[in-house]
């Protein structure tokens, strides 16, 4: 299985070519539709993920069938590693935002490479704690921002994570709905369309098909300072 995508991966980026080819022999490709579950919470946990293409919803199940939305992840990016490295249950869900193809690597492979290879275990610390650091963002935006505030945030969160650069600015993936938005920031879907319509009558905001366009970074960033 060719290496470049591995390349790409934060915490595999300091091993050597052989080191990823040994690492690309352990990899499983796997596909799966949109709407498809890759895991569910509480499930035993011994593949790390890695998106070769597509989109993967992170998410908490609602005990009254409200998601939690945690992230939407695409290309180059890894879930799965928290059950990995504890050996415990799935701590959330993901399912496949859109048609998606999966590279999987099973904990006993991904606890060989840690153990060998020092560089690549600081590498997924720091990830991990990354991810952390954006738990306690989500949790003060919902302590200290309104409704547009929140929005904003995480309109700039996903162009910065998983936004590519466009003729009239940053596209996100069509794979988030508004339903999505809603999950992440803890309002209703309602509210979303009604602050994206607003968005786009200042032009900080645009359609193109079912993607949002991010015209105005700054003009966005100005509502949640």
């Amino acid at each position: 299985m060719p290496t470049t995508l591995l390349e790409r991966v934060p915490f595999l980026a300091g091993l050597s070519d052989s080191d990823l080819r040994w690492l690309a022999d352990r990899l499983r490709r796997r596909k799966f539709r949109r709407g498809d579950i890759v895991f569910q919470k509480d499930e035993p946990g011994q593949s790390l993920f890695i998106i070769e293409s597509g989109s993967v919803r992170i998410y908490i199940p609602g005990t009254q069938g409200a998601d939690l939305t945690l992230a939407v992840i695409g290309p180059g990016d890894f879930f799965g590693d928290l059950s990995l490295l504890d050996d415990r249950p799935r701590s959330a869900s993901a399912v496949a935002a859109t048609d998606s193809v999966l590279l999987s690597l099973e904990r006993t492979d991904f606890s060989q490479l840690l153990r060998s290879r020092p560089d690549a275990a600081l590498a997924v610390l720091a990830t991990i704690a990354r991810r952390l650091r954006e738990t306690d963002q989500t949790a003060s935006d919902l302590a200290f921002l309104d409704v547009q505030g929140r929005l904003a945030r995480k309109l700039l969160d996903l162009a910065e994570t998983n936004g590519s650069r466009g003729e009239t600015g940053i596209v996100l993936p069509a794979g988030i709905t508004q339903e999505d938005l809603a999950n992440m920031i803890g309002v209703t879907r309602e509210s979303v369309n009604r602050n994206l319509s607003v968005f786009r009558r200042l032009g900080l905001i645009g359609r193109e098909g079912r993607r949002v366009i991010i015209r105005d970074p700054t003009g966005l960033r100005g509502y949640c300072d």
